[in-house]
């Protein structure tokens, strides 16, 4: 099962590199990219992603991302343009607009405590989306 594999450090920067890719990638790629100190050493990486299943070969000998088998803390994230965004911006972005069309389209019919409502849970939004990326990030 995805979801109980552990992977950290230098396997984690492989794993999420190939992942963000737009293109399968080769180990010198991988190597030059993350600034490894071998060839080698990129190789032992993808070799225990290989194991657990996470990536995946080519027919050229590059390595992609094995889609259905992606790690459970991946699952609230959105891969758009090789870039990992957390679900919680777009959840966030739609309370924003909401709230701005509320604002716009109904300039008189709003109080003080609808707004620091609103700008509360908006500003929860955007602040754990950023706390979950650092904490995809830092791992």
């Amino acid at each position: 099962m995805p979801g109980s594999r552990r992977i950290s450090g230098t396997t984690w920067e492989v794993y999420l590199y190939i992942l963000t890719s737009e293109r399968p990638q080769g180990v010198r790629e991988i190597w030059r990219a993350l600034n490894l100190s071998s060839p080698s050493l990129a190789q032992y990486h993808v070799n225990k992603l290989l194991d657990l299943g996470l990536i995946e070969a080519t027919s050229e000998g590059k390595y992609r991302a094995n889609e259905s088998e992606r790690m459970d803390v991946l699952r609230s994230f959105v891969l758009l343009r090789g870039r990992l965004i957390p679900r919680l911006v777009f959840y966030g972005a739609l309370l924003l607009g909401i709230f701005l069309a509320y604002i716009l389209f109904w300039p008189f019919r709003w109080d003080f405590r609808d707004l620091v409502v609103s700008l509360f849970s908006i500003s929860a939004f955007f602040f754990e989306a950023y706390n979950q990326y650092r904490g995809l990030v830092g791992k």
